[in-house]
């Protein structure tokens, strides 16, 4: 039997169709590795390649082998939480006093949570190693999006989608991995675009935003570089990327606070004043601050809180970032210890899945949503305490936006085809050609 045949015959009962040009390449590697140790050995070409096929195996029996292990798998664990948590998530938003005060917006709600189950599926179902192959035609679809949601926002009173700025975040894993085995130009041109990414980020969202996003990235780099992405001495490039995306902003934000070029932005200026020392304004920005310190004096293990501003003042309302301060002012301690323990849930699970992947890529991508999600529900709950920025990010699954929604379902469906496609995606078929794009379906 030749090589070609028996390959042919091996990949035959792989059923996963993705599957198979990875397995015959790693197939044919073997038999090569094989027949070349054979003719050191002083044997004829053709009886070497006839002997390492014969090694191999009967090939139905290994590719049967091969197809049990090379399918499609589900992450029953993460679906299961997710449909748990965004119906948890409903019921918190009514009970907090949003949607039972607003009985018009339960259509939108339910419309909100049908939309992120639909995107979340999508996601599912996608080959995620789209982002790495088309990772600048991605970041220009997601600024198309965001520009988007930022035009419907304007003079209809709704909040614009500033949290889809996120999704940056895995876009930039894919732009990463497309400078993979490249020296020091490819990394240069990676912090280009860590600043590109940046910048547009502040155009869109904000500054607290903007350094979230910027801080992850500067992660997803330094991962990189650990892990040997670029062909460059590992030492002189973590110099580079310190000076270059540590040293070299900070002291650009510090000649800003000299010279006094913060200034022109005096909003945000006055609202770091008011975090540092809320009394110095307390009629003002630190308003805020002042009421999140005394709402968490009045809180009780279980049960409601007394006198709680943000129960019996209208004016306060129920808002997104503070929905964890809200539920527990309504039901005490204990109720949003238990919705702290369902994030750190989440946050482990995500975790779990970046350490089963063996192919870069995946690697990378899990990697990037693990960290949006982990930094959002820390920064959330430290939010919650009024000792940090309040700022208005949204947690997951208990969030009026839609587009936190759908960010969030993005990011949760990403890690999902992650897991189940991580026996079928190698590093190898990532690069197929760039006008090869295939849509199939599969039987498992």
């Amino acid at each position: 039997m030749t090589e070609e045949s028996y390959i042919r015959d091996v990949v035959e009962q792989i059923r996963c169709v993705r599957a198979r040009d990875g397995i015959a390449k790693e197939l044919s590697d073997h038999i090569e590795d094989q027949t070349a140790a054979y003719v050191e050995k002083g044997v004829t070409h053709e009886e070497a390649v006839r002997k390492a096929v014969q090694e191999m195996g009967d090939p139905v029996e290994v590719g049967v082998e091969l197809d049990r292990i090379h399918r499609p798998q589900t992450d029953y664990k993460l679906i299961g939480m997710a449909f748990l948590f965004h119906i948890a998530g409903f019921f918190i938003i009514y009970q907090v006093g949003y949607l039972s005060q607003h009985p018009e917006y339960i259509g939108r709600q339910c419309v909100t949570l049908l939309l992120s189950f639909c995107v979340m599926a999508g996601m599912y179902f996608l080959d995620y190693s789209f982002i790495a192959r088309y990772a600048y035609g991605t970041f220009m679809f997601v600024t198309i999006v965001i520009l988007g949601s930022l035009i419907l926002s304007v003079g209809e009173g709704r909040i614009p989608g500033i949290m889809l700025s996120y999704l940056y975040v895995p876009v930039f894993a894919g732009i990463l991995y497309r400078q993979r085995n490249g020296g020091y130009r490819a990394l240069m041109w990676a912090m280009g675009m860590q600043i590109v990414t940046a910048c547009f980020t502040f155009c869109f969202s904000g500054m607290l935003h903007t350094a979230n996003i910027y801080m992850v990235c500067t992660f997803l780099i330094f991962l990189a570089a650990a892990k040997g992405w670029f062909s460059v001495n590992k030492k002189r490039a973590v110099t580079i990327m310190t000076g270059v995306l540590v040293l070299l902003p900070v002291a650009l934000m510090s000649a800003m606070v000299m010279t006094g070029f913060f200034s022109i932005y005096g909003f945000q200026a006055q609202r770091l004043l008011a975090w540092l020392n809320p009394k110095q304004d307390a009629q003002g920005a630190g308003y805020i601050y002042l009421l999140l310190r005394q709402e968490w004096r009045a809180v009780r293990l279980i049960g409601a809180a007394d006198n709680s501003l943000l129960l019996s003042d209208n004016s306060v309302g129920p808002t997104d970032p503070l929905i964890l301060l809200q539920l527990i002012c309504n039901y005490g301690v204990l109720a949003g210890l238990v919705l702290i323990a369902a994030f750190a849930a989440l946050s482990i699970r995500a975790f779990q899945i970046v350490k089963r992947q063996k192919n870069q890529i995946g690697f990378m991508l899990s990697a990037a949503c693990f960290m949006v999600i982990l930094l959002n529900c820390l920064e959330g709950v430290l939010s919650n305490t009024g000792y940090f920025l309040v700022s208005n990010m949204q947690f997951p699954f208990v969030s009026c936006n839609v587009y936190t929604g759908i960010t969030y379902a993005v990011l949760i469906g990403l890690l999902l085809s992650i897991y189940r496609n991580e026996r079928i995606i190698t590093d190898k078929t990532v690069k197929r050609p760039a006008w090869k794009l295939m849509v199939k379906f599969e039987k498992r």
